[in-house]
């Protein structure tokens, strides 16, 4: 394709409208086969919140509803399937209603500005054109996204609740497959020896809690309260945690609904 500046604004209005199909087509696709109870886990973004960080619309709509007087309160909360498709189809209503504005776009609308430039944060000054051409990917962005987080809820077996302990070669502790570090840089915790945190700290994300021989109950029993709550845990040993910190394992094993043992060379 040639560079943006050889471009016509119709040619960047037809990429604009290019990239919005593409993105509405692997949103649905990144959807396929979706159980609801899976959209509602993942404790940074789930399924769920991608697409309603995709739609701010309905929670405005509805306060300016109680702000005019034409209701009380907000509507009361659904079933998550029946929320999750009605979600789903305004996002498709939405699309609808953005890619026939884009295809509607003259010359003329399209060289108009509309944003000012913002130096604080770096955003520089856009005509409509370029807007939409920033906001064409959004939807493909969030799709991979959703592909991601839905690989992990499976990984940290959410739905059981689970903990999940990573054992770490004694002889290479910070040598770490790729599903080891993605648990890593998705867990919301990651608890273990001071040890053990120093060789995964590279490719953890999540708060670090260390394990200090005297507070193995009091942390284990926190994991298993927030892996309940929804959140994402990982306890890393050097060794297997049979072998090198029973007394760990058999703590999480009485604190926690699920415990899972992970190889951190895979």
């Amino acid at each position: 394709m040639a560079p943006e500046q050889e471009l016509t604004s119709l040619q960047r209005r037809a990429r604009v409208l290019e990239r919005l199909d593409e993105g509405y087509k692997n949103l649905h696709t990144s959807l396929e086969g979706l159980d609801p109870v899976d959209a509602f886990l993942g404790s940074r973004w789930s399924v769920w919140e991608v697409l309603n960080h995709l739609d701010t619309e309905k929670f405005v709509a509805a306060l300016e509803q109680i702000v005019a007087g034409d209701k009380d309160m907000l509507p009361p909360f659904n079933t998550r399937e029946t929320k999750l498709k009605a979600d789903i189809v305004h996002l498709d209503d939405n699309y609808r209603r953005f890619r026939k504005l884009v295809e509607s776009l003259t010359e003329a609308k399209m060289s108009q500005q509309v944003t000012a430039p913002n130096p604080e944060n770096s955003f520089p000054g856009l005509t409509l054109l370029e807007l939409v051409e920033r906001s064409s990917g959004h939807w493909t962005a969030h799709s991979r996204q959703i592909v991601e987080t839905r690989k992990y809820v499976e990984a940290f077996n959410a739905r059981e609740r689970a903990v999940t302990f990573i054992a770490l070669d004694p002889d290479r502790p910070s040598e770490l497959g790729v599903l080891a570090v993605g648990l890593l840089k998705h867990a919301d915790y990651v608890a273990g020896t001071p040890e053990a945190l120093d060789a995964v700290r590279n490719s953890a994300s999540g708060t670090e809690l260390i394990l200090n021989g005297k507070n193995t109950n009091e942390i284990l029993s926190r994991l298993g309260r927030d892996a309940r709550a929804g959140l994402w845990s990982v306890v890393c040993t050097i060794g297997s945690p049979s072998e090198s910190h029973p007394e760990v394992l058999k703590a999480a094993e009485q604190h926690c609904d699920k415990v899972v043992i992970q190889q951190a060379g895979k």
